[in-house]
């Protein structure tokens, strides 16, 4: 029967030599003690910034789409209206509506009696803006 040697002695039955040295850890009781970084805390760091960040990220294109949708809504509208000019790009333009539809105007609201919808701009992209 082989003789044991000590749990204290780091013993490789393999090539049957002392290994303690090429360790990356304390083979005995005096050596460093081992700590587990805290990984829970660090996950529950990043699944809360991730949350935020994402969150954050989805308003902003909720914003968006909701912006797209209306200049596409205002921009259809302005040119589904009867005019009989073409509009010059980043000049306003007054739209009215009517009992035969909308219509779009040079003439602003203060000048005659029509039913005023609002006035818009058209940009360079031939898309229509409202303007406040």
């Amino acid at each position: 029967m082989k003789k044991k040697k000590p749990d204290a002695v780091v013993w490789d039955e393999s090539t049957q030599q002392y290994v303690a040295k090429l360790l990356p850890y304390a083979s005995n009781n005096s050596g460093p003690v081992i700590e587990l970084p805290n990984v829970d805390a660090f996950k529950q760091q990043g699944v809360d910034k991730a949350r935020k960040m994402l969150t954050a990220e989805w308003e902003e294109l909720q914003q968006k789409l909701r912006s797209f949708a209306q200049t596409a809504q205002q921009t259809q509208r302005v040119y589904a209206a009867h005019y009989k000019f073409e509009p010059i790009i980043g000049e306003t333009y007054f739209l009215y509506t009517s009992e035969k539809g909308d219509f779009l105007s040079i003439i602003p609201p203060q000048q005659w009696k029509k039913d005023f919808v609002a006035a818009f701009r058209l940009r360079s992209d031939f898309k229509w803006e409202q303007v406040e």
